[in-house]
Formats: C-alpha cells, sequence, structure tokens
C-alpha cells in the first residue's frame, strides 16, 4: 500500500514538473511571439510615406519660420525630438515617438508634456504598443479618450457637445481699460466694451443652439466675471498666491518673474502680465473638461493701425483662426513641442479649418463684411500661416494651441469701423435682461448658421 502511494505521489509531482515545463515554454513562445509582432509592426509601417506626409503638413500649417526641422527630426524608425540649443549648449537629444504609436498619441486627452516625454524614454515593448499611456499605471496624470465624431453618423443636434468662450471678461469701462479691449470715441459718440459683446454673442447662441438640443458649456456667463467664475479682485485675493506658485512649478515663469509679481508688481501689472494668461489657461482647462464636438471662441476686432481706437476706420474685416504657426521661439517648452506634435500627429487642424470654412462663409454672407486676406492685417501676414480656405489661419494663440479637438476661433467685424461702431453701441436687443445690438445678434446667427451647416454637412 505505501508504494502505491508513493507511486502516486511520484505521478502527481511528474505531472506539475511537466505542466510547469509546458507553461514555461508556451510563455517563452509567447514573449518571442509578441517581440517579433512588435518587430513586425516597425516593418510594416511605411516609415517614408508617413515622412513625407508629415513633413509637408508640418511645413504648410505648424513651421511659420522653417525652424522646427532643427527640433524634429522625421527618421525610419519615427520622430525624434531635441531640446533647443540656448548660449549655453547645443541642442540635445529629447525623445522619441515611434511610428506604429501614433494611433495612440492621437487619442491622448491630457498629458503633462514631462510626462508624456518620460514615457516615450521608455524602452520594450511595453512601451511599444503604447500600454504605459492606455493602464495609466505610469502615468497618472493622463487619459486617453474617444473623440465622438459626426463623420459620416447621423447625428441630431441633442448629441453635440459645444463649448463657447466669449472672448475677455469686462463688463465696465474701467475693466475693459485694464484689458486694454475697448474703442471710445467722441465722433460718433461711442463706447464699446469687447467683454460685452462677447459675452451677449455667446448668450444669445447658447439658446439657438440649445433649442435644437445641443449641449452647450460657457467658459464664463457673466459680465466681469472670469473663467474661474470669480472677478479679478476675489482672485486676486484667494487665488494669486497659489497660482504664482504653480505656474512656477510648471516652469510657465522664472523665479525673478514669481518674485517680483508678488513684490513689486502694482494691479495693472499682475492683471495684465500674469492673471490674463492664467485665465485663458483655465479657460482651455474647461473646454478640455468639457470634451466638446465643437469649440468657438468668440472675439470682436480692431483695425490694428487704428491708434487707440479713438477714431473711426474704414476697414472692416472677417478672420478665423486654428491652430499652428508655431515660430521658432515658441517651441522652447516641453510643452509647447508636445502640442506641436499633437497638431502635428492628430487631424486637429484639418478638421478644425473644415469647420471654420462654414463659420466664415456665414460670417461674410450675414454680415456682409469680406473675409481677410493676409494682406489685409501685419499680424496676418507675420504671424499667421494660410489655409486653403479664404479668411481662415493658421495662428499659435493660447486656445488654438491648449484646447483639444475641432475649434474655430472667431473674430468678426471691425469694432472701430465708421459704420460697425454706431450698430454696435445701440442697444435695440436683450438677452438674460442684458442690452446689447442687433447687430450682436447677427453676429450670434451667423455662427448659428455656419455650425448648423457644418452639422449638416456630416450627417449627409
Amino acid at each position: 500500500m505505501r508504494r502505491i502511494k508513493i507511486t502516486y505521489a511520484a505521478g502527481y509531482w511528474l505531472l506539475v514538473t511537466s505542466c510547469l515545463f509546458l507553461a514555461v515554454t508556451l510563455s517563452a513562445r509567447l514573449n518571442d511571439a509578441v517581440g517579433q509582432e512588435v518587430e513586425a509592426s516597425f516593418s510594416q509601417v511605411n516609415s517614408d510615406s508617413l515622412i513625407s506626409v508629415y513633413t509637408q503638413k508640418m511645413h504648410k500649417y505648424l513651421d511659420k519660420d522653417n525652424k522646427a526641422a532643427e527640433i524634429f527630426s522625421f527618421t525610419k524608425e519615427g520622430i525624434e525630438v531635441y531640446q533647443p540649443e540656448t548660449d549655453t549648449s547645443q541642442k540635445q537629444f529629447d525623445f522619441i515617438i515611434f511610428w506604429n504609436e501614433i494611433s495612440w498619441l492621437e487619442s491622448l486627452s491630457y498629458c503633462n508634456p514631462k510626462c508624456l516625454a518620460n514615457v516615450c524614454r521608455e524602452k520594450g515593448s511595453q512601451r511599444l504598443n503604447g500600454k504605459l499611456i492606455k493602464d495609466g499605471s505610469n502615468c497618472p496624470n493622463c487619459k486617453l479618450i474617444t473623440r465622438s465624431t459626426m463623420d459620416g453618423v447621423a447625428r441630431p443636434l441633442r448629441n453635440i457637445g459645444i463649448a463657447l468662450d466669449p472672448g475677455h471678461m469686462a463688463g465696465d469701462l474701467e475693466t475693459a481699460k485694464r484689458e486694454k479691449k475697448w474703442v471710445e470715441m467722441k465722433k460718433p459718440p461711442v463706447e464699446l466694451i469687447e467683454g460685452e459683446l462677447t459675452l451677449a454673442t455667446a448668450l444669445i447662441l447658447k439658446k439657438k443652439l440649445e433649442a435644437q438640443g445641443a449641449t452647450v458649456m460657457l467658459t464664463r456667463d457673466q459680465p466681469n466675471m472670469s473663467s474661474f467664475g470669480i472677478d479679478y479682485k476675489k482672485w486676486k485675493d484667494s487665488l494669486f498666491l497659489k497660482s504664482l506658485d504653480s505656474a512656477y512649478a510648471r516652469g510657465d515663469i522664472s523665479f525673478e518673474e514669481k518674485s517680483y509679481l508678488h513684490t513689486k508688481a502694482n494691479d495693472t501689472e499682475i492683471f495684465r502680465r500674469f492673471f490674463m494668461l492664467e485665465d485663458l489657461h483655465e479657460r482651455a482647462r474647461k473646454i478640455n473638461e468639457f470634451h466638446p464636438d465643437l469649440t468657438l471662441v468668440i472675439h470682436y476686432n480692431v483695425d490694428e493701425t487704428n491708434s487707440n481706437w479713438s477714431k473711426t476706420s474704414k476697414k472692416d474685416y472677417n478672420m478665423t483662426f486654428v491652430g499652428g504657426s508655431f515660430g521658432a521661439e515658441e517651441l522652447n517648452t516641453p510643452e509647447a513641442r508636445i502640442e506641436f506634435l499633437r497638431l502635428l500627429l492628430t487631424d486637429d487642424i484639418e478638421s478644425s479649418i473644415e469647420f471654420s470654412k462654414y463659420m466664415i462663409e456665414s460670417l461674410v454672407q450675414k454680415t456682409k463684411v469680406p473675409a481677410a486676406l493676409d494682406s489685409n492685417a501685419v499680424y496676418l501676414k507675420d504671424n499667421c500661416m494660410n489655409t486653403d480656405v479664404k479668411g481662415v489661419y493658421c495662428r499659435n494663440l493660447t486656445l488654438t494651441r491648449k484646447v483639444k479637438g475641432i475649434i474655430c476661433y472667431g473674430e468678426s467685424l471691425y469694432q472701430d469701423n465708421v459704420m460697425e461702431c454706431k450698430a454696435l453701441s445701440k442697444k435695440d436687443f436683450k438677452i438674460d435682461g442684458m442690452e446689447t445690438s442687433k447687430r450682436v445678434e447677427e453676429v450670434a446667427e451667423a455662427y448659428y448658421e455656419g455650425i448648423m451647416n457644418y452639422v449638416k454637412s456630416k450627417n449627409k
């Protein structure tokens, strides 16, 4: 009996050993297969075609000064990213994004630039198949999203999320002068505050869109209120010091700038040199958190050559902006280089141009004001890159750079135009108890029709 038990035990351990051996063998073969699959994925990538496509896109939409090639190098393996040279150092290799990683990079909603750069320095199959980003284990501040799309899908407007950003914040002349966003004339007697015009436009447009079932988010919804939901004074009293520390930690300001703002700057300097940019960052954060299908930034324009806007101008144009057009000096930070890559490797620019095409066409038709040519304003020539659509330009603004997805940055009309200033100053329309101009309602209607036409084109 004892011998039989021993035989059973020996058989049992023989079976266990065999299973372990089989498991190890299969695991090794599986690892070899994964490695071969990763290697095969590289071999399957047509790097020459990708290099050609992204080089052309970079030069067409993103590289204003033809200097980006010094930082972004297209190779057989992928895109090598370098830290630009400084007065004291030569450029240095930072990280590489392999061609077969583009698919998961396209879905990246938000990532701290330093975090993404660290991930892109990792080695091995986990890095190569994007697992480090997808499971979030090594990138806690990052998340992947699948942005809803209207391409080829019949969607009623009630399924569409739209973010509206009414530019600036002033609701009175004092705040408008601090922002440097006002028009004040004696002949004719005119007083215009751009922050009021943009807010009224957004409120009117919001009602029109919601009537069609859209979900609409405003980055601010009251005069003199910032995107933080409080006015400048309350922001300074409650958030200023915390914001200074955060901006310094992110590398947005130097230690010297932080010290100056904290100890020496007056209210106006703090407002212009720091608060306005923080407000823009908060707008971008709120928009990206809302995750809209479409984003519209609403501004009204002025003639740049009209000194202090204290007299009328004969100029009057509509224009819109999308992301791109980075100058050489605008690629010095890790964050800027990551945003450059995002715009290069996703279809955000192309989709934004398509959306903006409908917006500029509607603005021109509804307001009877032409789309601007790049010869109509110095900044269009010096700071922008042309697209294939008249009146739509690539421009590296805070919101066109930071807001993910489809965006149109609208600059409608010239407030100081001889006819526009009279029309805009009339109080012949009301929205939520706020008096504004019928001309403002026409601009809101133009944006509304542009959005509707764009959505209809996607539902065909």
